[in-house]
């Protein structure tokens, strides 16, 4: 059986996920951006480590897409990836603003509180249990986070649209890399696949929001001077915004314009079969 499915299946696929995805639970959106966080929080912590040790800051992008290919693999929530399938969904008319928006807030927020977690306990290790200054790793985590907000600060307007822009290249790697996931039906293809787009974006030095918030969080729970405007006005709105224009129109809507007849198409016939599958109510 083939590994490949065709563009206009896939794009059928995405909306039907992102219909799925509009009737989940808070609490299920929770736990899975929570899981979501964690993952990415560890992933780029090993990717610093890697690159603090080796002195080669590419190997730490080889081996940092294993966070992603295992939010992929488990079926967890991630707001950047929502971005382009709700685009889609929102475009075939499936989903409305509202559950969109729903989303979107509360897969963030779970997003965030991931990385909070592992913000805490990445620094209480780095610290040997807060009896130590920072090591090495802590050190960069710092200094990167001081660059992610601080930095861009003091760059004023350019630097907001810099983030932007920085944050429109991430996520059409990263949606591109969800893409390939839901279009490939085996673990090796789901996991070969998104693994280069991701690992594209951390090498390029491009800004995604829920690993910026790993890196801030990390960053000021170790001492960085970072306030919570710095965290929040010179990097989660700029890189949000950023991130919502390259998954939401640069993937989701681009590939559904192509590709939207067919999967009107699809999505009809769908709602044919689904109405006669449907038990014929009593008469009374």
């Amino acid at each position: 059986m083939s590994d490949y499915t065709a563009p206009a299946d896939l794009m059928t696929a995405t909306v039907k996920a992102g219909q799925a995805k509009a009737r989940m639970g808070v609490k299920d959106l929770l736990i899975r951006g929570i899981y979501s966080g964690l993952a990415l929080g560890v992933a780029t912590t090993l990717a610093v480590t890697v690159s603090v040790q080796s002195g080669i800051p590419f190997l730490g992008a080889v081996l940092f897409p294993w966070g992603f290919a295992s939010i992929v693999i488990f079926g967890m929530e991630l707001v950047t990836g929502n971005f382009a399938i709700f685009a889609a969904s929102l475009w075939a008319g499936r989903v409305g603003w509202g559950s969109t928006l729903r989303n979107w807030l509360w897969v963030y927020m779970g997003n965030f509180l991931g990385c909070l977690i592992a913000a805490l306990l990445i620094s209480f290790s780095l610290t040997n249990g807060g009896t130590a200054e920072p090591s090495d790793v802590g050190a960069k985590i710092m200094d990167i986070a001081l660059a992610k907000s601080v930095a861009v600060r003091e760059l004023g307007l350019n630097g907001f649209l810099l983030f932007i822009v920085r944050g429109i290249v991430c996520n059409f790697l990263v949606c591109m890399a969800v893409m390939f996931g839901m279009g490939s039906k085996s673990v090796p293809g789901k996991i070969l696949t998104c693994w280069w787009p991701i690992m594209a974006f951390v090498a390029l030095g491009m800004e995604h929001i829920v690993v910026n918030m790993f890196f801030l969080l990390t960053g000021m729970t170790l001492g960085a001077p970072i306030t919570g405007t710095d965290m929040v006005v010179w990097d989660f709105i700029p890189v949000t915004i950023g991130n919502i224009i390259g998954g939401g129109i640069f993937v989701g809507s681009l590939l559904y314009f192509t590709h939207g007849s067919k999967v009107n198409a699809s999505l009809a016939v769908d709602s044919v079969f689904e109405k006669e599958e449907k038990p014929a109510s009593p008469v009374r």
